[in-house]
C-alpha cells in the first residue's frame, strides 16, 4: 500500500540549510551529478541531497535503503513538467544482495520544488498505515482483489460511493489504494463466496468496527456487463502456449506412426519450414543471426505486410514466424475438416492434429499478446517491446525472452539514445538467469540475477570476461554486478485489465 502524504515545508527549509537549493535552469537532460545524502525522510519518501554545495529534494515511490553521509550518482532523464533523476551509482553496500539495495538503483526521483519562507505550511493529516481506519461504522466502500494469500486478501480499494466531498489524503477517492486484509477481520454475508473469489474479483466492504484493524463486511458485488464479456472472451480464447512447446510438437507431425495417416505433404512442408528458420544456439551470438531472428520473430508482421507493397521483392515477410504460424494453422484446420477420401470418412481425426493446433493457437495468441504489450502508449516515457526467440540447444527446444526499452525522449532532446534490455534464459545444468543490459550516456551497465547460489558464483566469476569482451566489441563499461534471488518489479501490482477488447481506434 502506498500513501503519500505532503511534506511540511519547515522539515524541507530545515534540511536545506547547507546550501541554496538547485535551480531548475542549471539542470541539462542526462547529466550526471555527484550527490551526498543529507538526510532520508523514510516515511515521506524524501531524499536530501548536496550537490556542489547546493541541496536537492527528492522523491522516491518507495523507501530507499539510503544513509545520510553515503554518496550516490544521479542522472538527470527528464526536464519538463517536472525535473526527474535516476541513481546510476550507488555506494557499496553491507549486503549487496539485498532486494532494497537492487531497487533503489532502478529508482526514479522527482526534484520537489523549494519552499519560500513567506509560504504557509501546509497541514499534514494524522498518519495512518490503513486508509480503512479513517472510515466510520456503516460506510461502504468498493474493493478489487489483488492477491489471495493462505490467510491475507490484497485488495484495492476504489471510489466510496456518496462521499463525493472525502478528502483526497483517505486514498479511497484515488483508485490506487491497496491494502492487506487479514481473513479474520472480513465477515462473509455469504460463506460459499470465498470459495469463488479470485484476482480482480469484486467485493463490497461494509465497516462494521472502525480502527486501525477494522472489521468488515464482505459481500461480492454483482459483476458487470463488460466483465461479463471479459470472462467469456477468457473461456473462448486459446491459452497462450511457448514457442518452444510447440517446436517439440512439430517433430513427431513430421514423423508420424505408420497408423496415423492424416497427416498430409503439405502440412508436413509447413512444419519443416518452420523447424528450419529456428537458429542453432551458437548462432544467437551473432548480431547477423539475432537482429534476422528479432525481425523474423513474428513482433512485426504487419508492418512487413506493409512494407511488401513496395518492395514485393523482400523476403523478410516470406521467412515471418507468425505468417508461417498462421499458414500451419489454417492447414490443420482444413485436414483435421475434411476425410482423406471416400474409405477415410468414417476416420476419427488425428489426436496428433488435434493436439498441435491446440498448441499452434496458443503459441499465436501469446505472440499477439505479446504485440499488443509492445504497441506505443501516450501515457508511458518509454517505447517497450516484448518478444520469445525460439532457438535449438542441440536438438532440445528453448526459449530467450527479451524485454527492449528505449526512452522516448532520448530522441527528442538529445542524440544519445539510452536503452534497456532484459532477458530471462535457463541454460542447461544452470538455474534460471534473468540479466539486465542498460545504456545510458554511452556506457552499458549489466545486472544479473539468480536464484541459485552456484549460478550466481559462476556468473561473479566470469564478469572480468565480461568486461573484455565489451572493450574488445568498442563499448564502454559501467557498472556490473550479480545478486541471488529476482529483479524487484518497476511497476506495483496492479490488477488485470476489465476488457481484452478495445474498440478505440
Amino acid at each position: 500500500m502506498e500513501i503519500k502524504l505532503p511534506l511540511d515545508a519547515k522539515l524541507v527549509m530545515a534540511l536545506g540549510k547547507s546550501g541554496p537549493p538547485v535551480s531548475v535552469s542549471e539542470l541539462k537532460l542526462n547529466q550526471v551529478l555527484d550527490a551526498k545524502i543529507i538526510s532520508n525522510q523514510v516515511i515521506l519518501n524524501t531524499l536530501t541531497v548536496s550537490v556542489a554545495d547546493k541541496t536537492m529534494t527528492l522523491q522516491s515511490q518507495q523507501a530507499l535503503p539510503l544513509q545520510p553521509g553515503q554518496s550516490l550518482q544521479l542522472q538527470v532523464v527528464k526536464l519538463l513538467p517536472t525535473p526527474e533523476l535516476k541513481i546510476i551509482a550507488l555506494p557499496v553496500p553491507q549486503s549487496p544482495n539485498s532486494p532494497g539495495f537492487a531497487a533503489a538503483e532502478s529508482s526514479t526521483l522527482k526534484l520537489l520544488p523549494s519552499p519560500t519562507a513567506s509560504a504557509p505550511a501546509p497541514t499534514a493529516p494524522p498518519f495512518t498505515s490503513n486508509p480503512l481506519a479513517l472510515l466510520n461504522p456503516g460506510e461502504h466502500v468498493q474493493a478489487q482483489v489483488l492477491n489471495i494469500g493462505k490467510y491475507t486478501l490484497t485488495l484495492q480499494l476504489t471510489s466510496v460511493p456518496g462521499h463525493t466531498d472525502q478528502p483526497q489524503q483517505t486514498a479511497t477517492t484515488g483508485g490506487d489504494s491497496r491494502v492487506v486484509m487479514d481473513s479474520k477481520q472480513l465477515q462473509w454475508s455469504e460463506p460459499a463466496a470465498k470459495l469463488v473469489l479470485s484476482v480482480g474479483s469484486r467485493i463490497d466492504l461494509q465497516i462494521l468496527k472502525s480502527g486501525e484493524n477494522p472489521v468488515l463486511g464482505a459481500s461480492l458485488s454483482a459483476p458487470s456487463t463488460e466483465e461479463h464479456i471479459a470472462t467469456v472472451f477468457k473461456q473462448l480464447l486459446p491459452l497462450q502456449v511457448p514457442p518452444a512447446q510447440l517446436l517439440a510438437q512439430l517433430g513427431p507431425l513430421l514423423r508420424p506412426t505408420a497408423s496415423d495417416k492424416t497427416v498430409g505433404e503439405l502440412l508436413k512442408q509447413l512444419a519443416h519450414e518452420i523447424l528450419q528458420q529456428i537458429p542453432d544456439k551458437t548462432k544467437l551470438f551473432e548480431p547477423t543471426t539475432l537482429k534476422q531472428a528479432i525481425a523474423q520473430s513474428g513482433l512485426f508482421m504487419e508492418r512487413h505486410l506493409v512494407e511488401a507493397e513496395t518492395n514485393p521483392q523482400s523476403l523478410v515477410l516470406q521467412d515471418d514466424f507468425k505468417l508461417k504460424l498462421s499458414k500451419l494453422i489454417a492447414q490443420l484446420g482444413l485436414e483435421l475438416a475434411a476425410p482423406k477420401d471416400e474409405s477415410s470418412a468414417q476416420q476419427t481425426p488425428s489426436d496428433l492434429l488435434k493436439e498441435t493446433l491446440q498448441k499452434a493457437q496458443g503459441n499465436l495468441a501469446k505472440l499477439t499478446l505479446d504485440q499488443l504489450n509492445s504497441l506505443p502508449r501516450d501515457d508511458s516515457p518509454k517505447q517497450v517491446w516484448i518478444l520469445e526467440l525460439p532457438f535449438f540447444n542441440k536438438t532440445n527446444p528453448e526459449t530467450l525472452q527479451l524485454v527492449v526499452e528505449q526512452d522516448k525522449q532520448a530522441n527528442s532532446e538529445s542524440s544519445q539514445k539510452n536503452w534497456v534490455v532484459s532477458i530471462t534464459i535457463t541454460p542447461p545444468e544452470l538455474a534460471t538467469i534473468r540479466c539486465k543490459v542498460s545504456c545510458y550516456d554511452g556506457s552499458v551497465n549489466t545486472r544479473f540475477w539468480s536464484e541459485s547460489t552456484s549460478t550466481v558464483d559462476k556468473i561473479n566469476t566470469s564478469l572480468d570476461y565480461l568486461r573484455q569482451q565489451f572493450e574488445q566489441k568498442g563499448l564502454k563499461p559501467g557498472f556490473m554486478d550479480v545478486q541471488q534471488g529476482k529483479p524487484t518489479q518497476a511497476n506495483p501490482q496492479t490488477l488485470p485489465p476489465q476488457s481484452l477488447l478495445s474498440e478505440k481506434v
